[in-house]
């Protein structure tokens, strides 16, 4: 047993020390990074210098030696901000380059790494402020573009390509009024044929929309809660939807919507929003004063340790920023700031607030969480063994044992009572065997 404990004590200080670490500059430092794409060592940062230096240009940088060394891509397109970065299966890039306006620019593509760039300018008149592409087909590509009609006001279009962006055909008939109308758009990640599409209006209201034929036909679904600016599928839940900015999620596709912002300070604004399929599997979200992760049982962001010292605030005018992401082969989370690039090693196997099952052994998370005083724990054994169950402080302090004694196969459930702890993170703690298993619970008292 005191090996065991040694073992548990170890994995506790190390994740500790994970989360302890400073977050690490990559680069880029006088840029506003809007848009990441990273893979090992290979780096893409979409930027644009907020500060009108004029020795630096706005564009799409490029490492190939995790963020040593940086050139910029697209310098044959002269001085412009990255709206927009997809990077195809083909390694076929799109960059959305503005300027026509502060949402919207020139759309253009490169298959030799940007030594030439084609501009694709049969979409429409107007300029593109958003695109995206079909996770099951990458000749499939939607793209968004704003016409804008003077004193702040944008009127939307919906295209779609079925040819990488050679060709494009306007799709969907969406609510307008004379103040314009903005659509935003979401591609289902489950199913081929499914999107989504949020639509604000100034007089005639807001509504949620929903298409099961690749855009062809759209129906309306419901009047969400907040103006749509932006929407996102689940990588693993069907029908499961988020609204942002400030965060509503929909388990039905949309018909209904809670609110899920608790843990975010109120006096903050939403910069950018992104989900991690493959390491932690976790969502995040960006604010102005610091980075937040939560699962996607219970919902409640915490924030990141040291993101708060990160310069996080963007203008309001930009949208659809994508500047959060993990990769799977370092095992680092990159976050692009307004002053640069920075990463951080992440806790990938001993903390995750998903459900590992591991050798026949399965912990849930703790329900409610967060929770005043009281939690339950679930877990599941299909073979006999020892078990211990304990709680730690975030010092590895041991707190409380709930279980330790020989169990059978079966389901379990024990009670946490944190009423005489002070409100912050604990983390719980199962061993069965050879097997041990962690995560994280929030008490607010």
């Amino acid at each position: 047993m005191k090996k065991a404990v040694f073992i548990i004590f170890s994995l506790l200080l190390s994740t500790i020390s994970i989360y302890a670490q400073t977050w690490e500059f990559v680069g880029l430092d006088s840029l506003a990074i809007l848009h990441l794409n990273v893979n090992a060592d290979t780096i893409y940062a979409g930027a644009v210098d907020l500060n009108n230096n004029p020795n630096i240009n706005s564009g799409l940088y490029y490492s190939d030696d995790g963020g040593n060394n940086w050139v910029q891509l697209d310098s044959l397109l002269g001085n412009g901000a990255i709206l927009g970065l997809e990077k195809n299966v083909d390694n076929t890039i799109y960059i959305i380059k503005c300027c026509q306006g502060p949402i919207a620019g020139d759309l253009y593509k490169t298959t030799n790494n940007g030594q030439s760039w084609e501009l694709i300018n049969n979409i429409s008149n107007n300029g593109i402020s958003w695109l995206g592409i079909s996770p099951f087909n990458s000749n499939d590509i939607y793209a968004i573009d704003a016409n804008s009609l003077g004193a702040g006001r944008i009127f939307n279009s919906l295209f779609k390509s079925t040819d990488g962006g050679n060709n494009w055909e306007a799709i969907g008939s969406f609510p307008s009024d004379s103040h314009g109308s903005r659509v935003t758009v979401a591609l289902d990640l489950l199913r081929d044929s499914t999107l989504y599409a949020g639509v604000s209006t100034s007089l005639i209201g807001d509504y949620f929309f929903k298409s099961t034929d690749k855009g062809n036909n759209w129906f309306f679904v419901s009047t969400p809660p907040t103006v749509p600016s932006e929407i996102y599928a689940d990588y693993f839940l069907p029908d499961r939807i988020y609204l942002i900015a400030k965060p509503y999620v929909s388990n039905n596709g949309g018909l209904s919507w809670f609110v899920a912002d608790s843990g975010l300070a109120a006096n903050s604004y939403y910069t950018s929003f992104y989900q991690d399929k493959l390491t932690t599997r976790l969502l995040y979200i960006l604010h102005t004063d610091g980075l937040y992760e939560s699962g996607k049982d219970t919902f409640y962001w915490d924030r990141l340790e040291g993101t708060e010292n990160l310069c996080t605030d963007f203008p309001t005018e930009l949208r659809n920023l994508k500047n959060i992401t993990i990769d799977e082969t370092s095992k680092k989370i990159y976050l692009g700031t307004s002053e640069g690039l920075f990463r951080k090693n992440i806790l990938t196997n001993l903390i995750n607030d998903e459900n590992p099952h591991i050798n026949g052994f399965a912990l849930e998370q703790n329900y409610p969480n967060p929770f005043n005083p009281r939690t339950t724990i679930n877990y599941h054994i299909e073979a006999g063994a020892y078990v211990t169950l304990k709680v730690y402080d975030l010092l590895g302090n041991e707190l409380t044992v709930l279980v330790d004694k020989e169990q059978q196969v079966g389901n379990y459930e024990v009670e946490f009572n944190g009423e005489k702890l002070s409100s912050g993170v604990y983390i719980y703690t199962i061993t069965a065997g050879d097997v041990t298993i962690s995560k994280k619970m929030t008490l607010i008292k």
